[in-house]
């Protein structure tokens, strides 16, 4: 795409070392400052700390798309859920603008199902608050179906990565659904509809996407009247190219092809150094490193005059020899 052929790493945006931040989601606020919602939790924690209780939804701010962002305060954290038998360790923001509202997509652990998530939705006129759940369920907005009929019933996680779109006058929550052995593609997107902002959502029973192999982490958006998902490629095995992201472009928001996709991005080591500056930083102790592709995870795009002018994402390798994740833009 054209995306990955132009692409220029500027350099991490949150530089907290005592944090790992995984999860950002940029907007332009009404200040017209660059704000970003990042999901993150302590060093102490290790890198499955996004899990646990103490993993939290932050608001960080910069006067321009590179950065420095700077912590403005925590927006959301485990304490502040309703239930802590069924929702703690909110992660995975997406945030958007919609109706002259912004509205904060999370994910949330289940202590009553282990590794199951489901998603939720809190509300505000401003970016600094006050933020409230959305809907009569404190905030959960979306859960694996129980009805045994339908294709995320037999989901092993429940349901995650959340993104959206407002489509002809309807709401759009998609969703990434891992599902039992006996289907094909254990791994694919689904979406919930509804006809008010704050739901009910009902989910749509099949999948939306044609992915081969496994994907994850979708940010939706629109540009000159075609929607499109970017994803994750997280094993290589849709592009060819080990933890390339993909851009999926449909007509109508409601299925996404293959076929019509392309490349998004490559990995971090595609925009970065030599070989050799490349095996230099990974003899560097402590080094926290993912994988050692260098490749990019939860993907956001940063719209400017309506055109897509920035690429947020998180690196599985930390660059500047760091011990824990960061974050990084691509212009």
């Amino acid at each position: 795409s054209q995306m990955a052929l132009t692409a220029k790493l500027i350099g991490p945006v949150i530089d907290e070392k005592e944090w790992f931040n995984w999860c950002v989601s940029p907007i332009i606020g009404k200040d017209q400052k660059i704000h970003i919602f990042s999901g993150r939790w302590p060093k102490g924690d290790g890198m499955e700390g996004w899990r646990r209780k103490n993993a939290e939804i932050a608001h960080f701010v910069a006067d321009r798309p590179e950065g420095p962002f700077k912590y403005v305060k925590t927006i959301l954290k485990s304490d502040m859920l309703a239930d802590s038998l069924t929702m703690i360790a909110p992660c995975n923001p997406r945030l958007e603008y919609v109706d002259g509202k912004y509205i904060l997509l999370y994910i949330c652990q289940n202590p009553s199902k282990p590794k199951y998530m489901r998603i939720g939705m809190m509300t505000a006129d401003e970016l600094d608050g006050p933020w409230s759940f959305a809907g009569n369920n404190d905030g959960i907005i979306l859960d694996a179906s129980s009805d045994p009929s339908e294709w995320t019933y037999y989901a092993k996680t429940g349901v995650n990565n959340p993104a959206f779109l407002k489509i002809k006058g309807k709401y759009y929550v998609y969703f990434n659904c891992s599902t039992q052995p006996h289907v094909k593609v254990r791994n694919n997107y689904g979406y919930a509809v509804a006809d008010k902002l704050e739901g009910p959502y009902k989910l749509y029973n099949a999948p939306i996407t044609d992915n081969i192999s496994y994907i994850e982490d979708a940010q939706a958006f629109m540009v000159d009247g075609k929607y499109y998902l970017l994803t994750t490629d997280n094993f290589g095995r849709n592009t060819g190219a080990y933890g390339n992201l993909i851009l999926w472009k449909s007509n109508d928001g409601l299925q996404f092809k293959l076929k019509d996709a392309k490349i998004a991005m490559g990995t971090l080591f595609d925009y970065w150094g030599t070989e050799a500056d490349r095996a230099k930083l990974m003899k560097t102790p402590n080094l926290f490193v993912r994988s050692a592709s260098g490749k990019l995870e939860r993907p956001a795009v940063l719209k400017i005059n309506g055109k897509p002018a920035y690429l947020y994402a998180v690196g599985d390798v930390n660059l500047e020899g760091g011990s824990v994740s960061q974050p990084y833009v691509l212009r």
